[in-house]
């Protein structure tokens, strides 16, 4: 038998065991309950607006992972008074996303204090027109991006930068009136294929050289403000680390008002369609195909003409044998009208985003205010949750998408093993691009998605 002194001691550790896993016992209960009662009530609300949130909470590759720019950032020296600012960029969303993402990267190479780059609005009447206005007048960045995010994102994981959201911020500072002009030539650094940095420690070096040299040391005064060229497809995205290259494009969030229009949208279709999409999923929803057509007056022989895109785009809806194809904005009607009728020849349907967004409803009427490059915004977010997505080599929107896609969800996820003869520039178990367009090394290089 135990005599009293042994059974303290067994008491003595076996008491806080006990209580231990009974703590735990109940708090995983709980915490399963809680689940339980939390998905029992989503049951009761408005299915709708419940969509709507799940949509606008949950992006397709999950929290951002800002771990790498904080190491990138405390690397860094940084300059108080140091000023870069970025011209404004023509063209569409993902072109302005990434010229504005080389801006970012550069300032935080300089050690530099940054204005949000601006954006160059296209013609609307013409859009071959891509800077009607001489000089060029920028847009504030909300013209597309979410503003309070890249601030929010960059005050986390990036405090050393300071944020002006435009030079109006600076109106009171005249030391900043007029810049230094700077450029990849200015800067002397050698590139790959005309635009890709070669060595980024050597950039590195020649940016600090050259801001010294235009504004010497000895003599600097602060405020001093270096004024970048609209610059792209330069910074070569695999010479950061992994974490980096994978969350440094989530920085700029397309704004809120597209957002919740592209949630709209998808709800309506996945309503009509019957998709039972569910927003919490992501992209392995296997419901519909996401088709990018671009014909348009300001691509026209630059990029494959529409026999050429609607050929491999028809294959591919055939292959994944989905009924409903998402046409994404960038095709003349005529050619939506042709390839609609051709889809439907082989059992698919094909949705363009006018049709989802219901009259009467409110969110319509935000859409309607849209310029024809911001209603690509719309696009892009309802892209990016197709089940299978494609689109042609020369389009960055295109390949965003793809980078992204795969970002989201791993390399390791395979291929779908096209039969088409034409040339196939990127293929994963999500996301298709085709064609032989001598832009694909660089984009592949260069774009953060």
């Amino acid at each position: 038998m135990l005599d009293s002194s042994n059974v303290s001691q067994v008491l003595k550790y076996a008491l806080p065991l006990l209580i231990t896993v009974w703590s735990l016992k109940y708090f995983f209960s709980y915490e399963a309950a809680y689940a339980n009662v939390a998905e029992v009530s989503r049951k009761f609300k408005d299915e709708k607006q419940l969509f709507i949130a799940d949509f606008l909470e949950h992006e397709i590759d999950g929290e951002l992972d800002g771990s790498g720019l904080s190491e990138l950032c405390a690397s860094k020296k940084w300059t108080p008074g140091l000023i870069l600012t970025c011209a404004p960029v023509p063209g569409g969303v993902a072109v302005v996303k990434n010229a504005h993402l080389n801006c970012i990267r550069f300032a935080i190479e300089m050690g530099a204090e940054l204005v949000a780059p601006s954006i160059q609005k296209r013609d609307d009447k013409d859009l071959k027109n891509l800077m009607p206005s001489k000089p060029p007048r920028g847009e504030p960045i909300d013209y597309f991006f979410d503003y309070d995010h890249l601030n929010q994102t960059l005050s986390e994981y990036c405090p050393q930068m300071k944020l002006y959201h435009s030079m109006d911020d600076l109106w009171d500072v005249p030391e900043v009136y007029t810049p230094h002009a700077m450029d990849l030539p200015l800067l002397t650094v050698p590139t790959i294929n005309g635009s890709v940095i070669a060595n980024v420690t050597y950039f590195s070096q020649q940016i600090s050289n050259y801001a010294d040299k235009e504004a010497p040391l000895d003599t600097r005064r602060y405020p001093v403000r270096f004024n970048l060229a609209a610059t792209n497809w330069a910074f070569p995205t695999e010479s950061d680390s992994p974490s980096v290259a994978r969350n440094f494009g989530r920085l700029l969030r397309i704004r809120e008002d597209a957002r919740q229009v592209a949630a709209v949208a998808l709800y309506t279709m996945q309503k009509r369609y019957k998709l039972a999409l569910d927003p919490r999923t992501g992209i392995k929803n296997g419901k519909f195909v996401g088709i990018h057509l671009r014909t348009e007056a300001d691509v026209e022989g630059v990029f494959p003409g529409f026999e050429a895109q609607s050929s491999f785009l028809l294959e591919y809806i055939a292959h994944s044998n989905m009924g409903v194809a998402f046409l994404a904005t960038g095709a003349k009607e005529q050619h939506i009208a042709q390839f609609t009728k051709r889809a439907k020849a082989i059992n698919a349907t094909v949705v363009l985003k006018k049709d989802v967004l219901p009259e009467g409803d409110p969110i319509k009427e935000v859409y309607d205010q849209f310029t024809w490059d911001q209603r690509s915004l719309v696009d892009y977010e309802i892209m990016l949750r197709a089940g299978f997505m494609a689109g042609p080599a020369e389009s960055s929107f295109a390949w965003n998408l793809a980078l992204r896609r795969n970002g989201a969800l791993g390399a390791s996820e395979g291929k779908q093993n096209l039969s088409s003869p034409t040339t196939v520039q990127w293929e994963d178990a999500y996301s298709a691009i085709f064609g032989a367009s001598e832009k694909a090394p660089v984009y592949k290089a260069t774009i953060w998605p």
